[in-house]
């Protein structure tokens, strides 16, 4: 057994998290990668799955840098900008699902708005669990 209380166990074997508690840490794990590569904990995260899509909502997305640019009328190039390093990062983010899912990411797709900042996180998966894994969850705050 674990002890981490976010991971059920079943006779010593950890399974993976599922309901609230995994949509809770896909959230979390989200909007911890923006906080690192974007630098600013405003973003708030809620997480839906159904089947084999996750899709993961966040808002107060902008910097303050890429706030100051739209109200420059500068959203295209806010929008460009994220695209490209979003393409430089999915490889953090599918491994952040894939590893609490404990399934394949098989397609990812990110899509940004500057007005409000806001962005979508869509994962979709393989149709297999790999198997029990035990997950630790990020710590508190990063909304659901």
């Amino acid at each position: 057994m674990t002890g981490d209380p976010a991971v059920s166990t079943l006779a010593g074997v950890a399974s993976p998290m599922v309901g609230e508690a995994l949509t809770d840490a896909i959230s979390a794990a989200i909007a911890g990668l923006y906080r690192q590569f974007y630098g600013h904990d405003r973003t708030t995260a809620t997480t839906y799955l159904n089947d084999n899509v996750v899709l993961c909502v966040l808002e107060d997305i902008l910097t303050t840098s890429e706030s100051r640019l739209v109200t420059f009328g500068c959203s295209q190039e806010v929008i460009d900008g994220r695209i490209s390093f979003q393409s430089n990062t999915q490889d953090a983010f599918t491994a952040a699902v894939e590893k609490l899912t404990a399934r394949r990411v098989v397609a990812f797709l990110s899509a940004n708005q500057t007005t409000p900042g806001c962005a979508c996180e869509l994962f979709f998966l393989d149709g297999e669990e790999r198997g029990p894994i035990a997950v630790a969850v990020p710590s508190a705050g990063a909304g659901r």
